[in-house]
């Protein structure tokens, strides 16, 4: 599924724009480019847990950036968000599932990873830079 609305979002204007505003404060090196779009999402966003898990589109997000200024979600919404950006940039992007706890039988925490050159980089908003991520269980979905 969000596989499915990062590429039906690269349709959007409102994504296409911001990809384009974004580039061009580093339209030649990739992995400033990547570090731009990171601090831009930490900059404007507000974790909320669901009561409900949903998964919102990245033109919801967007929306409620432009009313609020904020981007408010969880885990799975702002890397929906994350990687229909750099999937509009022309990066390589693939969701992270992982288990936090051994005895848990669902996937519970969902980041991404961006390809730079031969590399894959994390990206997770919602932990501080540079966190060390432990998991018990990962699946990699790319885009």
């Amino acid at each position: 599924m969000m596989r499915a609305l990062v590429l039906e979002s690269l349709q959007s204007v409102k994504l296409a724009k911001l990809a384009t505003l974004l580039y061009m404060k580093s339209p030649t090196n990739k992995r400033q480019l990547l570090s731009i779009v990171d601090g831009f999402l930490r900059d404007r966003f507000i974790y909320q847990s669901e009561a409900i898990e949903t998964l919102l589109y990245p033109d919801y997000m967007l929306n409620g950036l432009e009313v609020s200024g904020h981007l408010v979600g969880d885990c799975d919404d702002i890397s929906t968000l994350h990687a229909a950006i750099l999937t509009a940039l022309g990066f390589k992007v693939r969701f992270v599932a992982i288990k936090s706890t051994y005895n848990n039988p669902n996937f519970d925490h969902v980041y991404i990873e961006a390809q730079d050159t031969d590399h894959w980089i994390m990206y997770d908003v919602t932990l501080p830079l540079n966190t060390t991520v432990e998991y018990f269980g990962r699946l990699n979905i790319a885009v």
